[in-house]
């Protein structure tokens, strides 16, 4: 069975996940962007990415950067990005794509209280053409320098606290799950290996996490000597 501040946090991800916002990524490479993205993702209740590598084995994940996060956010390898967004226009979802073309408009401008698919484009390239065909709107992230664009990490977890901030203005990051939402993510994170059940995640949480049962210590209050300063105490 978990601590009552284990329950309380796995409750808090579930009814905070945002099953309605989906980021993919077309034609990224780099393994470290992509592990950046899964736990940039995680942390602001952003639960699927889709990505679409540009090689025929793309490289694993980089466990230092995404930090275990690839447990909480569903990664789905795709060889065609078009096939999944085509079926989830569907389904109601709006695309946009991070693509500097003449009709883009600020990220910010946008409303993302709505079902959103975000693309985010090759690290050289941008977004391919037959995405940009599919996409409803095109983004841009202003830049007050010199260069043009941010890295792509970056830009997506800039454009995932947007989306966060307008949600959680409109109070989307603090009402209670629909039963459904906690079924599913209690089966994708394996949750009965936890020792907890649906029953113990149906409400929000209120109040504080409850406090560890071992204190947090950093380091910081126990100050260590160099090994030089020691021997010469030895001595």
């Amino acid at each position: 069975m978990p601590t009552p501040r284990r329950l309380h946090r796995i409750a808090e991800a579930i009814h905070n996940r945002q099953l309605d916002l989906i980021f993919a990524l077309d034609r990224v490479h780099d393994q470290h962007n992509l592990s950046a993205v899964l736990r940039s993702a995680d942390a602001t209740g952003i639960n699927r990415v889709i990505w679409f590598p540009d090689i025929k084995k793309p490289d694993k994940l980089n466990p230092e950067v995404s930090k275990g996060s690839e447990k909480w956010v569903q990664l789905e390898t795709v060889d065609d990005l078009k096939v999944p967004l085509t079926l989830l226009k569907t389904k109601g979802y709006r695309i946009t794509a991070t693509h500097m073309a003449r009709e883009a408009v600020d990220f910010r401008s946008i409303d993302w209280t709505q079902p959103w698919i975000v693309v985010m484009g090759n690290e050289q390239r941008g977004c391919s053409d037959e995405i940009l065909e599919l996409a409803d709107a095109n983004i841009f992230l202003p830049m007050a320098g010199f260069v043009q664009s941010l890295n792509i990490s970056v830009a997506s977890a800039v454009i995932m606290y947007e989306i966060q901030r307008q949600r959680q203005n409109a109070g989307m990051y603090s009402k209670n799950a629909d039963h459904n939402q906690i079924v599913q993510l209690f089966d994708q994170w394996s949750l009965e290996q936890e020792e907890c059940s649906v029953e113990d995640l149906l409400l929000r949480p209120q109040g504080p996490r409850p406090a560890p049962e071992i204190p947090h210590s950093d380091g910081r209050s126990v100050r260590k000597i160099p090994r030089a300063y020691r021997a010469k105490s030895a001595d």
